[in-house]
């Protein structure tokens, strides 16, 4: 471990804030985070590419988040990821972007994929989006025959909004051969890594890192290089080299505790399922055992999702309705309408680290007074 990794010791996550239960939506940052990105202030501000000492300091430091984001992943991976094929950037549009670039052709994806993704294959002539079934899983073979014409694969190692893990290991063992860009949203600090990629991106944030830190790691085997703008392994705009430093000391904290975790979310995620189901006209979506552990997604006749979630924080619960990426616009959930699902009532949860027992208690004695009082106002 870095020498930042401060609070390496401590023995479990720190609790989350009571009634949140909105990890997709963001969780507080690690204090093992906060501390490390605090304290490479006072070297990380130099330009790393100069040759003076304040700059080969900065350099330094950059170069030692990415070593340690490799060694963190390797310990989650199929095959060991080296220090120079981990690369950073300040949000998952540039990460995405640098991905892909250089590389002009269409994109394979599923139709579930994220609205980034989906944009970027709108942009891109010859695009090609594959079905998925009602639990949100593309078809394998659909999907491996579209790669073999050609396309660029672009496929999610799990939907966030519904939880369903994606077929990519088993897409490996298809032989498929074509490049393979995976988004782990939401699954670095839950399960291990898919095998078969060739590039794979990811946010700090999920791993309760900061925000303005994505990773994108590149293998040695892709014809891929950096865009011409890219400054010692960070792909666009300024080093935050301190920032780089937290996202990796979080990565540092959180994956040794991984699994631990994951079996205990599951555990508070399978009650939430149960309750759910046991609610007349609610359907609990997603894969229900092939799955993230700490994400649950479920749809209620005649009620509306916006005034579910607005019940539930009056009565100091945070959760989410439809694609997080759509929230804004308010639009219905694209990934729900591709599985064939009810788009108007959904309610996701998604655990963040450290989510207390309690919490999920509370939650799971609140639901059916929360939907019987918006179905009766919507009836009424």
């Amino acid at each position: 471990g870095a020498s930042w990794a401060i609070l390496a010791d401590v023995e479990d996550f720190p609790h989350a804030p009571s009634g949140y239960l909105d990890a997709v939506g963001g969780q507080r940052v690690l204090d093992a985070a906060r501390t490390a990105a605090s304290i490479a202030q006072a070297d990380g501000w130099a330009d790393p590419t100069r040759l003076h000492h304040q700059g080969r300091k900065a350099g330094i430091l950059l170069d030692a988040a990415r070593a340690s984001i490799a060694a963190s992943l390797t310990s989650v991976a199929d095959e060991p990821i080296a220090a120079d094929e981990v690369h950073l950037a300040p949000s998952m549009a540039a990460a995405a972007s640098a991905a892909l670039h250089g590389i002009p052709d269409g994109i394979v994806a599923s139709r579930v994929e994220t609205a980034l993704l989906l944009d970027l294959a709108d942009e891109r002539p010859g695009s090609i989006l594959i079905d998925v079934d009602s639990t949100g899983r593309v078809d394998l073979t659909t999907f491996a025959r579209a790669i073999c014409t050609g396309g660029f694969g672009c496929l999610q190692a799990a939907n966030a909004e519904v939880g369903t893990i994606q077929p990519v290991s088993e897409l490996a063992r298809l032989g498929h051969g074509g490049p393979l860009l995976v988004d782990a949203g939401q699954l670095i600090g839950r399960a291990r890594l898919p095998a078969g990629w060739t590039v794979l991106m990811a946010s700090a944030r999920d791993w309760a890192g900061p925000a303005g830190v994505c990773v994108v790691v590149v293998r040695r085997r892709a014809r891929w290089q950096a865009p011409a703008s890219a400054i010692r392994g960070w792909l666009d705009g300024f080093p935050d080299i301190p920032a780089a430093i937290g996202a990796a000391s979080a990565l540092e904290f959180v994956l040794p505790r991984a699994e631990a975790e994951a079996h205990r979310a599951r555990a508070l995620i399978d009650r939430v399922r149960s309750a759910a189901a046991a609610i007349p006209d609610v359907e609990v979506l997603g894969d229900p055992i092939d799955r993230l552990p700490h994400i649950v997604t479920f749809s209620a006749l005649y009620a509306s999702g916006e005034a579910i979630v607005t019940e539930f924080d009056r009565r100091g619960f945070a959760v989410a309705s439809g694609s997080a990426c759509m929230a804004e616009s308010q639009r219905p959930s694209h990934v729900l309408a591709a599985m064939g699902a009810y788009t108007g009532g959904n309610v996701r949860l998604s655990l963040p680290f450290g989510c207390s027992e309690a919490s999920i208690d509370a939650f799971i004695e609140a639901l059916p007074s929360v939907v019987g009082s918006i179905r009766g106002d919507a009836l009424g």
